[in-house]
């Protein structure tokens, strides 16, 4: 858009060139010059500001494909991990409850947080 102050410039030497003698005439043409350069000025800094932005937003895409890809990355690598839970049906209140594995491992028994009823037998049971 810098193509813009050019043309302005050259109808500055236009106006000038043409010597008008009609003093209104002159005034408005000067006037009509002079906003045609704070518009060119104007469109200028914006243009200046959308390619500021239009970097701005590229460094953000990248920043957001770097975090999409290391968390993307991390759920393809649990996919792979074995789970570290199991679920279980209460026999008492009939609740789908999940256990970490090394939880059961060291306790004696496990109570239903819906019913409070020990479920560790019934699990057992279950497993053999």
């Amino acid at each position: 858009m810098s193509g813009i102050k050019e043309k302005v410039s050259y109808i500055q030497g236009l106006a000038d060139g043409l010597n008008i003698t009609d003093e209104a005439t002159a005034k408005v043409l000067k006037a009509i010059i002079k906003t045609l350069e704070d518009m060119a000025d104007i469109i200028e800094e914006h243009d200046e500001c959308i390619d500021e932005l239009d970097d701005c937003i590229e460094d953000i895409c990248d920043e957001l494909d770097d975090i999409d890809e290391y968390l993307f990355d991390d759920e393809d690598e649990d996919e792979d991990d074995e789970c570290d839970f199991f679920e279980a049906e209460c026999p008492h209140c009939g609740e789908m409850i999940y256990f970490d594995n090394q939880l059961s491992e060291k306790m004696e028994e496990l109570i239903c947080p819906n019913c409070n009823e020990s479920i560790i037998e019934d699990i057992e049971e279950d497993e053999e």
